[in-house]
């Protein structure tokens, strides 16, 4: 596995640090789950509830975790996190801006005692006059501008349904973190600031570009695209599909798919700059035309003909799709009384494995055999009573 033979303390809760952690297990790292005594990751917390201390949030991100109950504000707590951080590669952390030095543990203290840990911090910002706001992924991503462009064109803005603060923060902590660790001979410990604000003000991509170009805010254009036509969501008979022409070829492959190849040379739909300024005659045209089928029928069409486009699956149907079932990237576990589906890291490499044992760990199951590694019975009582 690429990063087998690595620890991680992994000092972080909720999301961000949790889901990069996660991706850092998939890939062979071992990682040590710090949780704070008698409550643990906060998301232990949050129903639903399937088995004891475990709840459905805290399994999705911390399956196949070591986790040891340790007060990181006591000198006790502190000490032990010291000691353990001595055999560690990587330290990860998502508290508050300051809260690590405070306690003592911050980059300039465990850096002493280990020159080659890699020590990442997941914050909201960085330097500046955010620095010390709470940073809920729902914030960022209002501040960030990704959250004005989604929604309906003469709707509010929407927060997307996922979390894309917290999951871009982490994926850019990964990526830090296995930079750093290929010059790490070289160049030795690194403190990795990520900030989540950025990342996303990272990932307006294009949208950046086209309001650099126009002057103007980046339209919210609900599933529509502003420069491709037809590129929207459709009804069928019974749900939605996903239609995403993207080029003349796609748009003569589409009109064969739903048996109106005279489209292709209507002057109102000829070219995308045509359909574009035609949007709303076209879009009643596509409905009339799909609205006698189901959504399954017309994919299976859109696959003979080679047209881009795709049914709109829930969070149920998503996990018995076909293709997903036979993954080699996915893991099937039962917890207490309920089957999960887990997708691991879904990167194919040609000589290398990843995923990693999902079982989910109880509150402070591996307090005892983590600590007793780097601490003495006694050491052991003081931070364990």
């Amino acid at each position: 596995m690429p990063l087998e033979g690595l620890r991680v303390v992994d000092c972080t809760q909720m999301l961000s640090g949790p889901f990069a952690s996660q991706i850092l297990g998939d890939l062979g790292a071992e990682i040590i789950k710090i949780e704070r005594p008698g409550v643990g990751d906060i998301t232990r917390n949050i129903d639903p509830r399937i088995d004891g201390d475990v709840t459905a949030y805290f399994a999705s991100l911390n399956g196949g975790k070591k986790s040891v109950e340790l007060d990181c504000s006591s000198p006790e707590g502190a000490a032990a996190l010291e000691r353990l951080v001595e055999s560690a590669d990587i330290l990860l952390e998502n508290h508050k801006p300051q809260t690590m030095k405070r306690w003592g543990l911050g980059y300039n203290e465990l850096s002493a005692v280990n020159p080659d840990l890699l020590y990442c911090s997941i914050t909201g910002f960085l330097d500046g006059p955010y620095e010390d706001l709470p940073a809920f992924d729902m914030v960022v991503q209002a501040l960030s501008g990704s959250m004005s462009i989604t929604g309906e064109a003469n709707g509010p803005p929407v927060r997307p349904g996922i979390p894309i603060g917290d999951i871009c923060a982490g994926m850019y902590a990964v990526i830090g973190l296995t930079s750093a660790l290929s010059v790490s001979d070289s160049c030795g410990g690194q403190h990795i600031r990520v900030p989540m604000f950025g990342g996303l003000v990272s990932w307006l991509t294009e949208r950046a570009g086209r309001t650099f170009a126009t002057g103007s805010p980046y339209p919210r254009n609900g599933s529509e695209h502003p420069s491709l036509a037809p590129y929207r969501l459709v009804e069928t008979a019974d749900g939605w599909l996903a239609v995403a022409v993207g080029s003349e070829r796609s748009w003569e492959r589409f009109c064969a798919a739903i048996e109106q190849p005279e489209l292709v040379d209507d002057p109102r739909f000829r070219t995308n700059s045509d359909r574009l300024a035609n949007r709303s005659i076209l879009g009643e045209v596509i409905e009339d035309a799909l609205e006698s089928e189901s959504a399954e029928t017309w994919f299976d069409r859109f696959q003979e003909y080679g047209v881009p486009g795709a049914p709109v699956k829930d969070t149920v149907e998503v996990f018995e799709d076909p293709h997903l079932r036979q993954a080699s990237y996915t893991l099937d576990k039962t917890i207490g009384e309920t089957e999960m589906t887990f997708v691991t890291v879904p990167i194919g490499f040609s000589g290398l494995s990843t995923g990693m044992d999902r079982t989910v760990p109880n509150l402070g199951q591996h307090t005892d055999s983590v600590l007793g590694e780097v601490l003495s019975e006694t050491e052991l009582q003081s931070v364990t009573q």
